[in-house]
């Protein structure tokens, strides 16, 4: 496996959008979907758009896409079917699962929040104070925009039931060491949440190994449609409180997704697991029959091309003395995510972004919804970062066209 590299541009072949000529770089804001997604979309669309309840064949079609997708994402994060709630966003999965968690924390029992988290994890949280539970916040360092864990250790007790932290940051890009944080937070007898959306297009979580409790990502942000998914440990799931219609009281994963489901786009994300399959089938020769380790050869695949990139923006940031990188100074794939978030001396993000755009180089400026993370940095959040970031499928050449870019506005 050692000598293979990954062949970007059969990759970049399944995304339509990647031949328009702009080089996209805003990915941690959304991944453009391949062939085998938007093919999923339409033909739910044009063969079975109806209720997956039925016997007749185009319900019964229905109900198979489905319930193919629903296994497919969980086997690739191994967890159980019955574990994952499919739900409109990651925002709103975190609403009705801190809903559901309500009537388990008593008053006075602690939560802890973190400053470096996308408010969908921690804007619910942190309203339960209204309930009578005290929430403590996890703060970052002012500087480097990372995590400390001896600064957890002084925030966990004997009264915390639940610790909230970012599996990868969407602002400052620090790969934070998820094991670590939830045998700490096990070792009190409290569960963990954990924000996994900036992470799954550069690592794929493995449920089981991080023993998390909650675990929660937006497949938009992995290759696929609109949608995100919540995990939660079976024993968890039922002793949460039914946020569902009063039928569904016993039904687990039922019970933590009110309202309906976008169907069409739910089937899709078995498109997904598809492509990724296909760059499986396209690097190696020998079958491997479990799905996980296949897509553990393909991540590892994405990983070295991601490293690359990264090694190219960071020489590029060296030789910027007006440019402050938030986050490590490192192309370690384990350490962080190719997530930029960069202020330029004297110059406006959002001026520096249209500029860019003029130039065909697609990237994002703002607070990206960390605005408490932007703010502990000093950074005013009504100016934000700048924000480049990169998949797998983006090239070198497409990096050099940022820094020349840059360049060329300096």
């Amino acid at each position: 496996m050692s000598n293979v590299r990954l062949d970007v541009n059969f990759c970049r072949g399944f995304f339509p959008p990647l031949a328009n000529g702009e080089a996209y770089l805003e990915n941690a804001g959304g991944s453009y979907a391949p062939r085998h997604v938007i093919e999923a979309i339409e033909a739910y669309m044009r063969e079975c758009q109806c209720q997956p309840s039925w016997r007749f064949a185009a319900s019964r079609s229905a109900r198979e896409r489905l319930d193919r997708s629903q296994s497919l994402i969980a086997e690739a994060i191994n967890a159980d079917r019955d574990e994952i709630v499919i739900g409109p966003s990651t925002t709103l999965n975190v609403y009705v699962l801190a809903h559901a968690l309500a009537p388990l924390l008593e008053r006075g029992s602690e939560i802890v929040v973190t400053n470096q988290d996308h408010e969908a994890n921690g804007g619910a949280w942190r309203r339960l104070a209204e309930r009578g539970v005290v929430v403590r916040e996890w703060r970052v360092d002012p500087l480097s925009g990372d995590l400390d864990l001896e600064a957890l250790d002084a925030l966990l007790g004997p009264r915390t039931r639940l610790v909230c932290f970012p599996h990868v940051s969407n602002i400052v890009g620090s790969l934070n060491d998820a094991r670590a944080i939830t045998a700490r937070a096990h070792a009190v007898g409290a569960m963990v949440c954990i924000d996994g959306v900036a992470t799954v297009a550069h690592q794929l979580p493995d449920m089981k190994s991080l023993d998390a409790d909650f675990y929660l990502f937006s497949t938009y942000k992995m290759y696929g449609p609109h949608l995100a998914v919540l995990y939660a440990k079976r024993e968890h799931m039922e002793a949460a409180s039914n946020q569902n219609h009063f039928f569904h009281e016993g039904n687990v994963p039922e019970k933590l997704h009110p309202g309906g489901l976008s169907y069409e786009s739910a089937a899709s994300i078995a498109g997904i697991v598809d492509y990724l399959e296909a760059v499986h089938a396209h690097h190696f020769d020998a079958e491997d029959n479990d799905l996980r380790a296949r897509l553990a050869k393909v991540y590892g695949l994405f990983q070295t091309q991601e490293s690359s990139l990264m090694a190219r923006v960071l020489d590029y940031l060296a030789g910027r003395t007006d440019i402050r990188l938030i986050g490590r100074d490192t192309s370690d794939a384990t350490r962080r995510a190719p997530t930029f978030s960069v202020t330029v001396a004297g110059r406006d993000p959002g001026d520096v972004a249209a500029r860019l755009a003029e130039r065909g180089v697609c990237v994002g400026h703002g607070h990206f919804y960390a605005y408490r993370c932007v703010d502990a940095l000093g950074i005013d959040p009504a100016r934000g970062v700048l924000r480049f970031s990169m998949v797998h499928y983006n090239t070198l050449e497409e990096v050099d066209r940022l820094t020349a870019a840059m360049d060329a506005i300096a």
